[in-house]
């Protein structure tokens, strides 16, 4: 698996306090079968340290601890973005962080409220040669009552990250439910563990027992889809595909969305 959003980084954001409990998130990430990790702290959190140089220093470290400690992870560099202007602006200069160094770019909104700018904030990014990736939008309260807003942001070529959590309910049941159905409506493209800490109450970066529950509720391709190939494809910079909803059963749709 290639987990896209994970919060590992020691001592940085809301994510592990201390290099030990960085390295027990690595261990059990790779015990789960992750192969490679993005490091994904949020963007103000590194804009406040130093920005990008301070950030490459602090994921090269991390990657001489994980070797040292003979974990098999790959730890690759990004960040989680806020929805803003100032992120706007980054990117329109061509200083936003992806996922990768890729064209694609994680980007959240606010839990509670939707930012009447959204929609051509996400236009504006892709004007630029980003791909954004909404994380969370199952978690988003706007979302889960009109999940007809992202289906629009996705028809526009924005791609969706559902936390691997919310498949299991560890949200709540509304984020449970609203997973479930942006599943079944083919607007998720990716699962990813949002994980901060190697505890089992504050999100560890797990990932195999989503893809089975994604499995049961949409099939194996899907889950394969979302939970390897996608992310997998993400690292890459490469073409994302998303199978049509279930309910319906016309072939695979390729969503390819690369600067120009």
């Amino acid at each position: 698996m290639y987990d896209v959003h994970c919060h590992i980084l020691p001592d940085l954001d809301d994510g592990p306090k201390t290099l030990e409990a960085a390295l027990e998130m690595a261990r059990i990430a790779a015990a789960d079968g992750t192969k490679a990790i993005v490091a994904t702290p949020h963007a103000e959190q590194v804009a406040a340290r130093g920005g990008c140089p301070f950030l490459e220093e602090r994921v090269q470290a991390f990657r001489h601890e994980l070797q040292a400690n003979g974990i098999g992870l790959d730890l690759v560099t990004g960040v989680e973005h806020v929805l803003t202007v100032e992120l706007l602006k980054e990117a329109k200069e061509g200083r936003a962080v992806t996922l990768n160094g890729s064209h694609y770019i994680l980007v959240e909104l606010d839990f509670f409220q939707w930012p009447p700018f959204a929609e051509d904030a996400f236009f504006q990014l892709q004007i630029a040669g980003y791909t954004p990736v909404l994380a969370h939008p199952e978690r988003q309260a706007t979302i889960q009552k009109e999940p007809e807003r992202l289906a629009r942001l996705v028809e526009a070529g924005v791609l969706a990250q559902v936390t691997a959590g919310s498949l299991l309910g560890e949200f709540g049941g509304t984020a449970l439910e609203s997973a479930e159905e942006l599943v079944r409506r083919g607007l998720v493209h990716c699962i990813a563990s949002d994980g901060h800490s190697p505890e089992a109450r504050r999100r560890p970066p797990l990932m195999s027992e989503a893809r089975q529950a994604l499995a049961e509720l949409a099939g194996a391709e899907t889950a394969q889809l979302l939970g390897i190939a996608n992310p997998q494809a993400i690292l890459g910079g490469k073409q994302v595909v998303l199978p049509d909803p279930p309910r319906r059963s016309r072939g695979k749709r390729f969503l390819w969305f690369g600067r120009g």
